[in-house]
């Protein structure tokens, strides 16, 4: 018996078990894009993308969430005809950011021409609730499924490349059965600062088959459904040369948590030196906010976060905080251990992340950095002297992380939920190049390097 369930469990990498459960696409692909981070702080703009590579007209939710709870600041309806790219960028306001997009694909409840502010609503209870909080965030794109003939007609581009009737569209939204989703997106996020001459590309991480074949879900604006809870329960890991397979019935969120889990990130960084370089890390933990929410997943007021986060959500601090664990390298071997020297230290002096976006800034002993210029994510953490350029190891160190999360099989997978990227930039001022002054400023991002830890079940 336990050697069947091992069977059921573990298949040889790409004979799995079932033909719907969520995971991670590494061809960047999907039902579900995840997008780590957007900013307009510090003179950036975030220029978000999303394709549809199908020849299916479909119904996406986009939905932006601020960084420090992931609570939903904007959400809207997007209807993509088939090979579609849709653009929108986020910029900053005098209070806090809003999006905007001239593209003609059709939106509900209205195109995105006149810009759109970002809310405060879900989060006016916090001890930190200025609209400027909306300036750093993230965001998901969750298909609800393809839209039947009728309604895809009218939201198919023209020859002129303007779809035939979004008023069509928008009338039907509320109303019209979906066919089943059939995946296929890709995304980025683009973050530009004109005036100090960076740009760097983010992809989205794309997670497939997150509905179960015969499933659709479409909502209205103004709902903060569907979401990453609404996933199939079903898990599909990959962990080295095989496929895991796991199925949480109680809580599905907990498959999206599932693949997403590491127990350590790894990443280069490089600060300082003759061309002044800096490094920012975005770590973001996108299904924290269903374990440390009160309430999110019961219907009770939960008193205590749930594995595998350590703290819920504390509206007098805005804080939900969780242990890491800091080695860095550099580029000799030389190594030292940095728990001491991050900051922001919450209330335990213990290095710790405290929100579900997370922007460190790594800087050179005694000095100062925030090449992101994070101001309400924001994290630092001091190098000793010596290491201006190498590669770190988080770890995350809570005992609520080493539990994780277990399956119904008995398959437990441990760490956090994490995605993410390092962020570099390399600043040479301006330069002459043949009698023509140029400006002379690199950057570039590189996405986190992760270790899982999975434990089977015991078999005889």
């Amino acid at each position: 018996m336990k050697k069947q369930l091992l069977a059921s469990v573990v298949a040889g990498l790409g004979v799995v078990g079932s033909a719907h459960a969520v995971h991670v696409n590494p061809d960047g692909l999907g039902q579900v894009l995840l997008y780590p981070y957007y900013t307009v702080q510090d003179g950036y703009d975030t220029y978000v993308h999303v394709v549809n590579t199908t020849d299916s007209a479909k119904a996406v939710k986009v939905r932006f969430l601020e960084g420090k709870n992931s609570q939903e600041v904007l959400d809207f309806n997007l209807y993509l005809s088939p090979k579609d790219e849709w653009t929108g960028v986020i910029t900053r306001t005098a209070t806090g950011a809003q999006i905007s997009s001239q593209d003609t694909s059709c939106i509900a409840p209205r195109q995105l021409t006149t810009p759109e502010a970002f809310r405060t609503t879900l989060f006016r209870n916090d001890s930190v609730n200025a609209a400027a909080r909306t300036r750093e965030g993230y965001l998901e794109i969750i298909e609800m499924g393809d839209l039947p003939s009728t309604v895809a007609a009218a939201a198919t581009h023209t020859s002129a490349g303007v779809p035939t009737n979004c008023a069509t569209v928008r009338a039907f939204a509320d109303t019209v059965t979906l066919l089943p989703a059939s995946g296929g997106l890709y995304g980025f996020n683009t973050l530009i600062n004109v005036d100090a001459g960076l740009s760097t590309t983010v992809d989205a991480v794309a997670l497939d088959d997150f509905w179960f074949a015969d499933l659709a879900s479409h909502t209205a604006t103004g709902t903060t459904t569907p979401s990453l809870n609404n996933a199939s329960g079903e898990a599909h890991i990959l962990n080295g040369n095989q496929v895991v397979n796991a199925t949480f019935a109680s809580a599905a969120v907990d498959s999206v948590s599932a693949v997403l889990a590491r127990t350590n990130v790894i990443n280069d960084y490089v600060v300082g030196l003759d061309f002044d370089a800096m490094t920012d890390w975005v770590i973001t933990f996108p299904t924290k906010r269903f374990y440390v929410n009160p309430g999110v997943l019961s219907t009770s007021t939960d008193t205590v976060a749930r594995a595998p986060f350590s703290q819920k959500w504390l509206t007098d601090k805005s804080q939900s905080c969780d242990t890491i664990g800091i080695t860095y390298y550099n580029r000799e071997e030389k190594t030292e251990v940095g728990e001491g020297d991050f900051s922001p230290l919450p209330e335990t002096q213990e290095a710790a992340l405290c929100n579900e976006v997370n922007t460190i800034s790594i800087v050179d002993n005694g000095g100062e950095g925030g090449l992101l210029g994070a101001a309400f994510t924001n994290a630092q953490i001091e190098l000793a002297a010596g290491f201006n350029a190498g590669w770190m190891d988080i770890g995350f160190i809570s005992a609520a992380a080493d539990t994780g999360v277990t399956s119904l099989e008995g398959v437990n997978v441990a760490g956090l939920p994490v995605i993410g990227f390092a962020l570099s930039s390399f600043t040479n001022g301006t330069l002459e190049v043949e009698g023509v002054n140029v400006m002379s400023n690199y950057g570039g991002s590189s996405v986190h390097k992760g270790v899982r830890s999975i434990t089977l079940p015991t078999v005889d």
